[in-house]
């Protein structure tokens, strides 16, 4: 399938970009979508069940990937398993990976971001052995445990309120003097004993040898350190955006998160960008698919311009 031409080509195998897809065929232009390895869904396919998702009962994350995977192949997406990493030319733009290249008229990027990891000691030697960035993966293994969760955020909040379900102690530690999450979750937290808060603090340093035993943590605020003991360390401290594959002419934030304008275009003329890669991605699954058909709909009304 390498040297295909498509109207539209997706980048990104996420909710936002099976979205984009999706929406993009339904306006009748060809379209390419370019999923690299692992499975479509994004960070998402992680979560057992979406919250604030609009639907009669529980859905998750990995169901609602395969549902949008198969209603896009019924639309004549054609699938192309390969990673892009460049993003070249003007009306026609050429896209190159490890398999092959490709053109298209227009673009999309949803390519998402990663989780960053925990700039600590020890925190990379003991990954996978009590340092974990998956509650739903993970959480059954600390059963009647004590755990810490580092990050403030959203995803921490909610693994943390997962992991509540096993273990027999969470504590969080997030460097704010508040949570950055939605109301409902620091609710929770506020409501259930087994939480303990850590307010302007971090990881300093993981504890163990061959699982995690402890975390030390320093109190900015104080300028004290403590060690915390725990068999598990759950890291949710920020998302670093995959976007390497645009041009250096393309403007981010001092983050590198993409900037675009409101039809989530880049500074590159057919170049949109959508998703958790974009600078004010607000962070919610309802606010991608928003973006990710605004984005569909402009790009396939400029392939007809």
């Amino acid at each position: 399938m390498a040297g295909t031409s498509f109207d539209i080509a997706v980048i990104g195998g996420g909710i936002a970009g099976l979205t984009a897809a999706h929406h993009a065929a339904l306006a009748g232009v060809s379209v390419g979508h370019f999923i690299a390895d692992g499975m479509p869904g994004g960070l998402v396919i992680n979560v057992g069940a979406l919250d604030g998702w609009p639907a009669a009962g529980a859905v998750g994350g990995a169901e609602l990937a395969a549902g949008l995977l198969g209603r896009n192949e019924e639309l004549g997406v054609s699938l192309v398993p390969s990673r892009i990493d460049s993003i070249e030319g003007g009306a026609s733009k050429l896209l190159s990976g490890p398999d092959g290249a490709w053109r298209a008229k227009q673009v999309i990027v949803a390519t998402g971001a990663s989780l960053r990891t925990l700039a600590a000691p020890g925190a990379e030697q003991l990954a996978g052995r009590g340092v974990s960035q998956c509650a739903w993966c993970d959480g059954g293994l600390y059963r009647d445990a004590d755990v810490v969760v580092a990050g403030g955020g959203d995803s921490a909040l909610s693994e943390a309120i997962h992991l509540a379900e096993f273990a027999r102690s969470i504590t969080i530690v997030t460097r704010g003097e508040m949570f950055r999450a939605r109301r409902s979750y620091v609710s929770r937290v506020a409501d259930d004993e087994r939480f303990k808060l850590r307010w302007s603090s971090e990881i300093v340093e993981v504890l163990g040898d061959e699982g995690v035993e402890g975390v030390r943590v320093r109190d900015n605020e104080a300028g004290s350190e403590e060690i915390l003991s725990c068999s598990g360390l759950f890291v949710f401290v920020g998302l670093a955006p995959n976007a390497a594959l645009l041009p250096a002419n393309v403007s981010r934030d001092d983050q590198g998160f993409v900037v675009t304008d409101a039809n989530f275009e880049t500074g590159a003329p057919g170049v949109f960008a959508i998703g958790a890669v974009r600078s004010g991605y607000g962070g919610r699954l309802t606010q991608v698919v928003s973006e990710a058909t605004t984005a569909a709909e402009r790009a396939a009304a400029s392939c007809e311009e």
